[in-house]
C-alpha cells in the first residue's frame, strides 16, 4: 500500500520534468508577451522620443533633448487653427452623440428583447463600415444636397462615426438599470423632466460622461471622414497628414505626440468612469 501510494504521488507530480517544463513555459509566455508589446508600442515610443530631439535628423542615438519643437508647433497659426477646429468638432460630437445615444438607448430599453436585438445591431452597423466608404458616401451625399465642404459637414460625419460606440456604452449601462425607481418618482408626482434630472441622470452620469469622452477621442482621431468632408479647413490629423507630404521633422512628431497624449487621457478617463460605474 505504501508503494502504491508512492507511485501515485510520483504519477501525479513528476519531480524530474514537471517543474522545469513549467518554468520554461512561463518564461516563453513572458518573452512572447514582451515581444508583442514591443511590436505594438515601439513606433509610438520612437515618435514621442524624436519629438524631443535637438536635431532635425531623425536618427538614433538622439543628440540631445529640447522642447523647441513644441514651442515652434504652438507658435504656428496653422496649428492653433487646426487645434481649435478639432476641439470644436470634438465638443459638438460629444454633446450631440450623447443626446442621441441616451434617447435611443432609453427607447431600446423600453422595448422587448425580440425587437431590441435587431435594432441594436442596426445601430452598430455604421461602426463596421470602412472609413473610406463612409467618407466617400458622405462626400457624395453632401454634394448631392449642394452643401459645400466645411466643419458642419465634418461634424455630421464625426457624429455618425461616434454614435454607435456611444449607444453601445449606454445600452450596456441601461441593461442593468432599475426602471422601478423612475416609475416610483412618477407615481409621487414628478414630471418626466424632473424624474430624468433628479433620478435617472445621477444614476447613469458616469456612463454618460464616459461615452462623451469616448466620442471626443474618436472625433479628435478621425482623419478619413474629416478629409472627405472638411474642405479647405483643417483639423490636427489633416494638418499632420499635410505636413507629412513635405517630409518628416520633429515638429510633426510633436504634433503627433500632442494628439496621442490627448487621446490617451480621454480614453483613460472614460475607462475610469466605467469602472466607477461598475
Amino acid at each position: 500500500m505504501v508503494g502504491v501510494g508512492r507511485r501515485s504521488v510520483g504519477a501525479g507530480h513528476d519531480t524530474t520534468r514537471g517543474p522545469g517544463t513549467s518554468a520554461r513555459s512561463v518564461w516563453a509566455a513572458r518573452l512572447f508577451i514582451a515581444v508583442v508589446l514591443v511590436y505594438l508600442f515601439a513606433p509610438v515610443v520612437v515618435t514621442v522620443l524624436f519629438s524631443f530631439t535637438t536635431s532635425r535628423r531623425l536618427s538614433l542615438p538622439i543628440e540631445g533633448l529640447t522642447l523647441d519643437w513644441y514651442r515652434e508647433a504652438f507658435a504656428d497659426p496653422l496649428f492653433t487653427s487646426a487645434l481649435t477646429n478639432s476641439l470644436v468638432l470634438a465638443a459638438v460630437t460629444a454633446v450631440v452623440s450623447v443626446v442621441l445615444g441616451v434617447t435611443f438607448s432609453f427607447g431600446l430599453a423600453r422595448l422587448g428583447r425580440r425587437a431590441r436585438g435587431p435594432l441594436l445591431t442596426a445601430s452598430l452597423l455604421p461602426a463596421a463600415v470602412p472609413a473610406l466608404v463612409m467618407g466617400i458616401a458622405l462626400a457624395v451625399f453632401f454634394t448631392a444636397l449642394g452643401r459645400p465642404p466645411g466643419l458642419p459637414n465634418a461634424a455630421i460625419g464625426h457624429i455618425l462615426v461616434a454614435l454607435p460606440f456611444v449607444i453601445l456604452t449606454l445600452n450596456a449601462r441601461l441593461e442593468t438599470f432599475d426602471f422601478s425607481v423612475t416609475e416610483a418618482a412618477r407615481d409621487l408626482g414628478a414630471s418626466p423632466l424632473r424624474t430624468f434630472r433628479d433620478i435617472t441622470l445621477p444614476i447613469i452620469r458616469p456612463s454618460v460622461i464616459g461615452a462623451a469622452l469616448l466620442a471626443m477621442a474618436l472625433s479628435i482621431d478621425e482623419f478619413v471622414v474629416t478629409w472627405f468632408t472638411v474642405g479647405n479647413q483643417q483639423t490636427l490629423p489633416v494638418l499632420i497628414w499635410g505636413l507629412l507630404r513635405r517630409g518628416i521633422d520633429p515638429t510633426v512628431n510633436a504634433l503627433a505626440t500632442v494628439v496621442l497624449v490627448a487621446l490617451v487621457c480621454l480614453v483613460v478617463l472614460s475607462n475610469l468612469l466605467s469602472r466607477r460605474r461598475r
